[in-house]
């Protein structure tokens, strides 16, 4: 029966259906058999079913039917991805609790870092206090993201739980993620969208107080007009931006305070590296708020990552840039993040939008051949200027 499975997985994937664009008789018919796989081969506790909406179309969980139509005693939610990914999904958390506040939701996380999953998603569930309880589980990519193996998690998974893994689609004409996830597990979409709720647990760290001790000092000290916080690293794509160097002396020639996340390799007064690797996601929240707190004013210069997100839940003005091309980019935008890119999204505000021009990016590739665009930085700190202006 595997074999057999397997050789129908191969001729699904060589027939191509699973590429298919929107409106096309093939895109309904891979939607149809993707409905059927993962209803069957997942075990999902509820039907897997279809809709298409004007907020885009997705497949979802019908809750409500499967409580009338068997015993549930409580919500298993599997977490497989990046500290990004779950940030846009806690909207659909508290919606979901809203929705059924009489059920238990446990949350389960993966402690693998793959491809797909940040192990750090755990220590965010533990902060969440929707969650009755959180476990973690020992997962492993499949063949696709949505394909995630999550069975370890399934021995600590209460008798009578819906087993719901966090997934949504992600296909271009959708209008946004987190209308995506509510549309997926069956909830009411509201727009403009909320945005990403951050909860965080106690105080700050040790190292993280010396380090915001540190930036208090130098605000103090500096005569910077303005503190720029930089995150130029991408763990999914694994893209890091390679002109970090140049992009923080134009900031720093400003009159910027800068505080970066990512090494520069260079010493200045006004220059303040943290090593994300001795903080946690939490203090990188808190450290964020205590800043926008302060003054001089607080921005924020970002690849796409998991920056986004928390500068949105944070309303920290972003400058975002978006290096690969991405026809869903809109679908992770929020009103505080103006995007750096050499593509014309059409629905990306344009308003929104710094357009690279030939000879301001080069192109590098991936490992997976993904072509990068590495911003000029001297364009990138005039994007800045004006983003600042705007903002």
């Amino acid at each position: 029966m595997r074999r057999l499975l397997g050789l129908i997985r191969r001729a699904y994937l060589r027939i191509g259906m699973h590429t298919a664009p929107p409106g096309t008789l093939l895109f309904y018919a891979h939607r149809s058999i993707h409905s059927v796989m993962y209803s069957g081969r997942l075990g999902y506790a509820s039907r897997f079913a279809m809709r298409r909406s004007r907020y885009g179309g997705t497949f979802y969980y019908d809750i409500v039917r499967a409580r009338r139509t068997r015993q549930v005693d409580g919500i298993a939610l599997i977490f497989f991805m990046g500290i990004g990914d779950y940030l846009m999904a806690t909207p659909l958390i508290e919606e979901l609790h809203l929705a059924h506040p009489d059920l238990p939701i446990y949350a389960y996380a993966s402690s693998n870092a793959d491809s797909v999953n940040s192990p750090l998603v755990f220590h965010l569930l533990r902060a969440n206090p929707v969650f009755d309880r959180v476990f973690s589980f020992r997962g492993r990519p499949g063949w696709q993201w949505v394909d995630y193996d999550f069975r370890d998690a399934l021995t600590n998974v209460p008798e009578n739980f819906l087993i719901l893994p966090v997934i949504y689609e992600s296909v271009a004409d959708i209008s946004h993620r987190e209308t995506a996830l509510l549309e997926t597990f069956g909830l009411p979409v509201k727009l403009p969208v909320r945005g990403p709720i951050l909860h965080t647990s106690g105080d700050l760290t040790e190292p993280a107080k010396a380090i915001l001790s540190r930036i208090r000092q130098r605000i103090q000290e500096s005569s910077a007009h303005r503190v720029v916080c930089c995150h130029f690293g991408a763990r999914s794509s694994g893209y890091v931006y390679p002109h970090i160097n140049q992009l923080a002396r134009r900031l720093l020639a400003e009159d910027c305070l800068v505080v970066s996340f990512t090494k520069a390799g260079f010493e200045d007064d006004n220059l303040i590296e943290i090593d994300v690797t001795s903080i946690t996601p939490n203090d990188t929240i808190l450290l964020l708020k205590a800043l926008k707190a302060e003054q001089p004013p607080l921005y924020i210069v970002s690849v796409n990552s998991l920056m986004w997100p928390i500068s949105a839940g944070l309303d920290i003005p972003n400058l975002g840039m978006h290096v690969f091309l991405d026809h869903s980019v809109h679908q992770y935008l929020y009103p505080n993040i103006f995007v750096i890119t050499q593509h014309n999204y059409e629905r990306v505000s344009a308003s929104r939008l710094f357009l690279t021009p030939m000879g301001k990016y080069d192109v590098s590739l991936s490992k997976s051949q993904v072509e990068f665009a590495d911003f000029d930085p001297e364009f990138v700190a005039d994007c800045f200027l004006r983003f600042i202006a705007m903002t």
